[in-house]
């Protein structure tokens, strides 16, 4: 069976790993060059105990805030574009507790075997930088500690096992010396939780694909799709191509093709932004998360990525210097003497994280063109949740096998 895979992100690659692990002639399509969207400059984390709808009470009121106040890590900017306005309302809808907590065990199910899976590409060959050390969220007040380590009780309470540990700020700053413990008011140590490189994890995918025979096709367009001769005609910059099934998992660039699948639940773009350096003698070596701030850190290898802000309503990925400027502001007083602000740039970094008005992915089968199937709106989750996508949509895919784990993700349920 000759499958496309629209999209060379994480969730495109990890789709085509699977499916050609399964059997299948894969065949992906990127309109840019492979990793070169929200994949290129994210965190890459692998946090399940950080795997949550971002609709939940009151953010409505923290995005609106910020917009006012400007700066801030969650901004709504007004828009009058009417997909826009019906997301924001769908999304107002989501914001509920009932809501929050159906996605928290949606959630939950989807990962069940995401450290699983990540251990099996290693075991594969797949080539990518991997660190085990978990999370650490670290607050400055005690009211910023106190809201996550109701998020991790809650997590806990609704069915996610993974153990987690309280610190106080010496306990804190005992595992991250470049902390400044005198300034913290304690943190949480997320055991379970990993991350990746993702540039490593993209180039370690499209490597081993391009080794199983799995051909990647960059700057190709789609333009449309439409059933033929029994399967699928995609409609490319470059001419048609017909297969027996295609995958959607193009990030914010499904959005103008989903109304064309029957898919009428809204996608627009989140812009985030992330700072990459050397980082220094006195940089982490953790992966932290610095919760008043809402920004988080990965310590690579030979490098650090800052990552944060969520400004919702923009159309495009540019970069925006005093908004990049403002988040590594916010990073500073955590620390002792780290000043990621004095270093210089390895990467500056602004795009687009595709979003769904319930902040959940959508996984499944498109209800108007039944050979193509949908895999996108993973939000800021992309690295965590690609392998299980993967893993659940490759039967459903091949075999028309629907795994019960997929049914609160379905592209066609309501908001």
């Amino acid at each position: 069976m000759r499958v496309l895979v629209i999209g060379g992100g994480v969730v495109g690659l990890c789709c085509a790993y699977e499916l050609s692990r399964a059997g299948a002639d894969v065949t992906v399509l990127e309109r840019g060059g492979v990793g070169q969207g929200a994949s290129r400059g994210n965190t890459g984390w692998v946090c399940p105990s950080f795997s949550f709808p971002l609709p939940a009470p009151g953010i409505i009121g923290e995005g609106l805030r910020g917009m006012l106040r400007g700066g801030g890590p969650l901004a709504i900017r007004p828009s009058l574009d009417p997909s826009f306005v019906r997301w924001l309302l769908g999304f107002r809808r989501s914001a509920t507790r009932e809501r929050w907590e159906q996605g928290v065990r949606a959630l939950i199910a989807l990962n069940s075997h995401t450290l699983e899976l990540f251990d099996s590409y290693a075991a594969a060959g797949v080539e990518f930088e991997m660190h085990r050390s978990g999370l650490l969220l670290v607050a400055t007040t005690p009211a910023g500690l106190a809201s996550y380590a109701a998020v991790f009780a809650d997590l806990r309470a609704l069915g996610f096992e993974g153990e987690s540990l309280e610190l106080g700020p010496e306990e804190a700053k005992e595992l991250e010396p470049a902390l400044a413990g005198e300034r913290l008011a304690g943190g949480v140590h997320a055991l379970v939780d990993r991350y990746v490189r993702p540039e490593s994890l993209l180039d370690g995918l499209a490597t081993h694909l391009a080794a199983r025979g799995v051909e990647v096709r960059e700057d190709i367009e789609v333009e449309g799709l439409a059933a033929a001769n029994g399967g699928i005609r995609v409609l490319t910059t470059t001419g048609p191509i017909e297969a027996d099934r295609a995958v959607m998992a193009a990030g914010t660039s499904s959005a103008p093709l989903l109304s064309q699948l029957g898919v009428s639940l809204p996608l627009v773009g989140a812009r985030g932004y992330s700072f990459t350096f050397s980082g220094g003698a006195m940089r982490p070596s953790h992966a932290l998360y610095l919760a008043e701030a809402k920004v988080g850190i990965s310590s690579y290898a030979d490098s650090v990525r800052i990552a944060g802000v969520f400004e919702l309503g923009h159309s495009n990925d540019v970069l925006h210097r005093r908004r990049l400027e403002a988040m590594l502001a916010t990073v500073e007083p955590y620390f002792s003497d780290w000043r990621p602000s004095s270093e210089t740039a390895l990467l500056e970094w602004a795009g687009l994280r595709p979003m769904t008005a319930d902040g959940l992915p959508l996984i499944g089968r498109s209800p108007a063109l039944q050979n193509v199937y949908v895999a996108t709106g993973h939000g800021m989750l992309g690295v965590t949740l690609a392998p299980a996508t993967a893993a659940l949509l490759t039967p459903l895919v091949l075999e028309g096998r629907a795994a019960a784990e997929l049914a609160p993700f379905d592209p066609v349920r309501r908001v």
